[in-house]
């Protein structure tokens, strides 16, 4: 088990170090060997026993810092910076850590993988805001219009859930609480297949929710498309044989499929 060292930082010395710095000073220290005061060389460490160390740079920041050997090899992880954290409280962060340390935790290595997974959890509003600068804005114009309205909606929907979090179940519920037309909704998926295939392509996600839906199996059949009902040639009317100018002609009215007759008195 390791012996813990004495403790030799405290607390009013460390205020008065910070205070010199901050007027422009250089802190004094006590010379190991004569006991003297001697101006420190900067920046200023000062260890407090088993690895904690108080550190101090020429711009005035303090921190703390804790120093350990993991499989062999020097390590160093910051716990932070004085005087959020209190010497009293540096030290208790501190056995805690070593704790971990004897258990074969390696605190340094799991800030750090913290810190990458915070970088990759963005929200869906975030991922939209890099779609629309990094790929929808070099889309043609009408384009722009018809997904555009499509992110809209998502944000609306979703749009303060973590990427990582979404899961197809989200994407179909968010198709069915839309209510939009079955051309509508097979916009609003593609949008969505294509936003979290950027997500996957910037390594936020492994894999895309909405790989698999069918808007079929949302939706059913896609309705038979309505056509506009048009005469030939051959069904148009011309001028009919007998009569005379006064009498009025009937007025076709082709691109609404339509004949209209007007009034004969």
């Amino acid at each position: 088990m390791r012996r813990r060292t004495k403790e030799v930082l405290e607390p009013l010395q460390l205020k008065r170090w910070v205070r010199a710095v901050e007027d422009g000073e250089i802190p004094t220290v006590k010379h190991p060997k004569t006991r003297k005061i001697i101006p420190a060389s900067m920046p200023l460490a000062r260890s407090d026993g088993d690895g904690l160390t108080f550190t101090l740079s020429q711009s005035g920041t303090a921190s703390w810092i804790l120093r350990y050997r993991y499989g062999g090899r020097p390590r160093e992880l910051t716990i932070g910076n004085y005087p959020d954290i209190s010497l009293s409280d540096a030290r208790r962060l501190a056995r805690e850590l070593r704790a971990d340390i004897d258990r074969g935790s390696d605190p340094a290595d799991d800030k750090r993988q913290s810190k990458e997974s915070a970088a990759k959890d963005w929200a869906v509003r975030r991922l939209i805001e890099d779609y629309r600068a990094k790929v929808l804005s070099g889309l043609a114009t009408s384009t722009q219009r018809s997904y555009g309205r499509s992110l809209t909606r998502i944000e609306s929907k979703i749009g303060a859930s973590s990427i990582s979090k979404v899961t197809p179940q989200d994407i179909v519920a968010l198709i069915e609480g839309v209510g939009a037309t079955w051309s509508e909704s097979k916009m609003l998926l593609c949008a969505a297949k294509l936003l979290f295939r950027h997500a996957a392509g910037k390594k936020l996600i492994t894999a895309n929710p909405c790989a698999g839906i069918d808007l079929t199996a949302l939706m059913g059949k896609r309705p038979p498309v309505r056509r506009r009902l048009m005469l030939s040639e051959e069904e148009r009317p011309g001028d009919s044989e007998g009569h005379n100018g006064n009498v009025p002609q009937p007025q076709a009215c082709w691109s609404r499929g339509y004949i209209r007759y007007p009034y004969l008195f």
